[in-house]
């Protein structure tokens, strides 16, 4: 299957995809990209492991792949592309028609589009009979003029993959710090 675009409602609710996807809309209230420092990996571990960041270098032009690198690359990425991508150049090792796809799809990001959805097969040699699902999520962070598109993470899982989890971010208990809902993904 080519990579296709979805709506997130072709999703299955208990996916990483839309589990993450339902955090990250309650975070952005109809804005966005949403700030990095607001992002809280603790109040997402129900899919840490299918999560693969990538950064841009703040003064290279977004629309270059070399621009991009992996930043980070959760255990189930590294099973899904069978290695870890993490410290490497973006599209190092994909064939072209996946670097071109995956560069429109960033140049939505960056253009204030997002979060976007996917569903393809995984383009690599040996890997490609993995169907996934993927979500791109826009984020900007202090290293980049305010606003600017500068990490984008992407929620990759197989299709048929689910969490025991129904939501990320967990509800602070009464008389525990929590951050304000301002933050971003770390409250809810």
């Amino acid at each position: 299957m080519p990579y296709r675009p979805v709506s997130l409602a072709e999703v299955p609710p208990e996916h990483p995809v839309a589990v993450f996807a339902a955090s990250w809309q309650e975070a952005a209230k109809g804005r966005g990209p949403l700030p990095w420092s607001g992002f809280d990996p603790a109040a997402h571990k129900a899919v840490l492991p299918w999560l693969l960041l990538l950064k841009r270098d703040p003064a290279a032009d977004p629309a270059l792949a070399q621009s991009w690198h992996y930043a980070l690359c959760g255990t189930g990425c590294t099973e899904i592309f069978g290695g870890n991508s993490e410290g490497k150049a973006f599209a190092d090792g994909l064939p072209p028609a996946a670097v071109a796809e995956r560069l429109r799809e960033l140049a939505r990001l960056v253009d204030g589009e997002g979060p976007l959805f996917s569903h393809s097969n995984v383009p690599l040699k040996g890997r490609e009979f993995l169907r996934v699902f993927r979500g791109a999520f826009p984020f900007t962070s202090g290293e980049a003029p305010q606003g600017v598109v500068d990490h984008v993470l992407y929620v990759i899982a197989r299709v048929d993959e689910r969490v025991l989890q129904a939501r990320c971010a967990p509800r602070a208990k009464p008389g525990l710090d929590a951050p304000a809902p301002e933050d971003g993904l770390g409250a809810d």
